[in-house]
């Protein structure tokens, strides 16, 4: 009899498991199941903005309750899996691998529902594939007009021009059909672009040492409150050259390191500012890094 009820309960637990795994939303555009209960359709969302991977939603992000911590959740397109992630908290001593929701959502207003992405680099330093740009979702985005690209950022050159001094080159991209506005380092100055991210470093792999800008950052206050004229606008289907000039950077001697730069943009930025009568605002952050030389 206990063998008989065991094999029961392990049936009933794999047939649930089974389920879960099968199950798989109907109807075009994207789906997101969260646990066993809660899904997410095309018909919630407004957009999807690719280069941050933020979902604008129609309502707000409310079902991300503390009962979801540690859950899973599972991105379909058109109806079919193409990729699972974890919920968890920020608080929490654990790391999960791959995409991730953390929860709450602090960083960006109730509308916004961003998946993060926890790159891990193994021995041979290959890092674990992000399945997060997969082509059937931008497909599927497009088929029902809510993909758009967002903003771009690419490093064109980092040049040491002294000791301590280092000049930073990158170009911002607008592939969309509309503009943006965007974080202007030139209007804020140094101190409060720099309180929205932590600028150019340098990391030797050799010695395990990192080498940084010392920009002291400036809160605003309250400390997220921004203003409008710390925007620029970048027009739609352009590119804009943007310097960034380091005069106290730690000295960086000759050799390899990798390159690392996160481009900032707004997200405390409530649902009725987000369009502006030239552009919308751009939230996220566009996280750069390259191996580089220092001769």
């Amino acid at each position: 009899m206990r063998t008989i009820l065991l094999l029961l309960v392990v049936a009933g637990i794999l047939a649930v498991s089974c389920d879960r795994e099968e199950f798989s939303p109907s109807g075009e555009g994207i789906s997101i199941a969260f646990g066993d209960k809660i899904l997410l359709t095309s018909k919630d969302i407004d957009f999807y903005s690719f280069s941050s991977h933020l979902i604008y939603l129609k309502g707000d992000n409310s079902f991300l309750k503390e009962g979801l911590y540690r859950d899973s959740f599972r991105v379909f397109a058109n109806g079919q899996k193409i990729y699972s992630g974890y919920i968890n908290s920020w608080i929490s001593s654990y790391m999960p691998r791959g995409p991730v929701i953390f929860t709450p959502v602090t960083f960006y207003p109730n509308y916004i529902l961003p998946i993060g992405f926890v790159g891990i680099t193994d021995l041979s330093g290959k890092v674990n594939p992000d399945p997060r740009g997969d082509k059937r979702i931008v497909q599927a985005l497009k088929a029902t007009g809510q993909f758009q690209e967002g903003l771009k950022c690419e490093l064109r050159s980092v040049q040491f021009t002294s000791k301590n001094k280092v000049i930073l080159q990158l170009g911002l991209i607008n592939n969309d059909t509309f503009n943006y506005l965007y974080l202007d380092p030139d209007k804020m100055g140094m101190g409060f672009f720099h309180y929205f991210t932590n600028g150019l470093s340098f990391w030797d792999p050799k010695s395990y040492q990192s080498y940084s800008n010392n920009v002291q950052h400036i809160q605003p206050v309250p400390y997220n409150s921004w203003e409008k004229e710390w925007l620029s606008v970048i027009e739609k289907r352009s590119e804009k050259t943007i310097w960034i000039t380091y005069n106290n950077f730690d000295e960086v001697p000759s050799g390899k390191y990798t390159l690392n730069f996160s481009f900032p943009g707004l997200s405390h930025v409530p649902k009725t500012e987000l369009f502006q009568q030239n552009g919308r605002i751009w939230l996220g952050d566009l996280a750069i890094s390259k191996e580089i030389s220092r001769e």
